[in-house]
């Protein structure tokens, strides 16, 4: 029986720097089928369980075996071993076997003094999201005991669970995989042959086996999913795809043309869809990109459209152009689908940074959409050779609260956009009185005014979410918010 191994060379024999883990949106097609160890069954760690990879080493299991995002792990070293073996169960506690993860699906790793890293980078997402994995150290006398296993667990990698429900993590250098409030509907990026997918997967219960629903072509880049999980939006060159699920069923999408587009954008007016947002019913949504009066307009400026739907049929509400060129880049709306918080300008890599506003706007039924406030914020909008880096921000659900990831450009922005360390709320022990880099901002409505309630910095700036009812912040640790005032953890 043929095992491939992730073979380990101590750090002094190879100084290679860290690689960068895969993300949420690696969809890499998988390889050759990985060997299957006849009657393995997935257990937990200890001595070898007949029909198992026999134990032949006295060393121990590895310790803090850890899925550290997708399909990529880490663990502390352990003395004595020269390499590593991980097996996935690839149905969990489901009656297929254990197999040994290998070439075939592209396993690599990296080290430093104490801690290992492997990935699997030929392998896709969607065939490892029910699995578990389990990992052993071995050395010239064979291999030790396992690890107990570890689920992927998908959830708990693109979103965070509040008491209010599930929320989608944001970050300012990635895009997440959408899931739904209850955590029950999840989308992933996926491919078939040469045909880009989006697969859609259900599950009964948390803890349930996830089941394939849907399987969607499109070669969409950006993609929303609404809080309920019955609506599905999908951008592409020029149009935009929505798709809705009933009893279980989701329909043939319906078509959001480049020409469909409200009268107030002057006419004719072709939309090149970007950023997608969706109400928690699926019945609003914003669109973000650029608009060209014809197709030789010259200069596309930057614009955000939003739609309303009865039914099943999809209309076009309002317009949103406000001055400049970097508009929508940043882009929330509230669940209920009553506010809609855009930015206009950003901090750039171009020499000239326009003072980055992040303009919310108020629908109602008199009115329609009208703006109700500027607030001043650092929008960040790299994208060159050397960087991808947007900011990201949400709206509760009622609407009555922003989270917006900003960046501290205290030399080239005016005052009013400057965050001192007097300014932080949560300020970790320790770090001084050197003004933040990077922060969540928090801001709060009451009635139709708004104002800053904090400004949290963490340095290592991890992903974030803002819980549906606005009172509780997931960044890195949990803050909440309690009589209006953030409480530190």
């Amino acid at each position: 029986m043929r095992h491939d191994t992730l073979t380990f060379a101590p750090e002094t024999v190879h100084q290679r720097a860290p690689r960068a883990l895969p993300t949420l949106l690696a969809t890499l097609a998988l390889g050759c089928a990985a060997l299957a160890l006849a009657g393995c069954g997935g257990g937990g760690s200890g001595s070898a369980e007949p029909g198992q990879p026999p134990v032949t080493s006295t060393l121990p299991a590895p310790e803090n075996f850890e899925n550290s995002g997708a399909l990529s792990f880490a663990w502390s070293a352990t003395p004595g071993a020269t390499r590593y073996e991980l097996f996935a169960d690839l149905d969990g506690p489901g009656p297929k076997t254990e197999v040994q993860m290998g070439e075939a699906q592209g396993l690599s790793f990296y080290s430093t003094t104490q801690r290992q890293f492997g990935y699997l980078n030929l392998a896709r997402i969607p065939d490892f999201i029910n699995a578990n994995f389990r990992l052993r150290a071995c050395n010239s006398d064979g291999c030790g005991a396992f690890t107990a296993a570890k689920a992927l667990d998908l959830p708990s990698r693109i979103s965070y669970e509040f008491s209010s429900g599930r929320a989608p993590l944001k970050s300012s250098s990635g895009n997440f995989d959408p899931i739904s409030q209850d955590g029950l509907t999840l989308v992933l990026r996926g491919s078939n042959g040469s045909t880009s997918t989006l697969l859609v997967f259900t599950r009964t219960a948390a803890g349930q086996p996830w089941q394939q629903q849907a399987e969607i072509p499109t070669s969409a880049y950006r993609i929303a999913l609404s809080a309920d999980g019955n609506t599905l939006a999908a951008s592409e060159e020029s149009k935009v795809q929505i798709y809705q699920r009933s009893s279980g069923t989701w329909s043939q999408p319906t078509t959001i043309s480049s020409t469909q587009a409200p009268t107030a954008c002057a006419q004719p007016c072709q939309l090149e869809p970007d950023r997608l947002a969706l109400s928690a019913n699926g019945n609003v949504l914003a669109v973000s990109g650029r608009f060209r009066v014809t197709s030789s307009t010259a200069a596309a400026p930057s614009t955000v459209f939003t739609y309303v739907r009865t039914g099943t049929t999809w209309a076009a509400q309002n317009h949103f152009a406000p001055e400049g060129d970097i508009v929508g880049t940043a882009l929330a709306l509230s669940g209920d689908g009553s506010t809609l918080a855009l930015n206009s300008g950003a901090i750039t890599r171009s020499v000239n940074i326009t003072p980055p506003l992040v303009r919310i706007y108020a629908q109602n039924v008199v009115d329609g959409w009208t703006e109700q406030a500027r607030l001043p914020v650092g929008i960040v909008y790299f994208i060159d050779i050397a960087a991808s880096v947007f900011s990201a921000m949400t709206l509760s659900h009622d609407g009555n609260t922003l989270a917006v990831e900003a960046r501290n450009s205290p030399n080239t922005l005016p005052p009013e956009y400057h965050i001192t360390a007097a300014d932080l709320t949560c300020p970790r022990a320790g770090t001084g009185n050197a003004a933040p880099v990077s922060h969540i901002a928090l801001f709060a409505r009451s009635g139709a005014a708004w104002q800053r309630q904090a400004a949290i910095a963490r340095e290592a700036a991890p992903s974030w979410a803002l819980a549906n009812d606005g009172d509780a912040l997931f960044y890195g640790e949990l803050f909440n918010r309690r009589n209006g005032a953030w409480t530190c953890p």
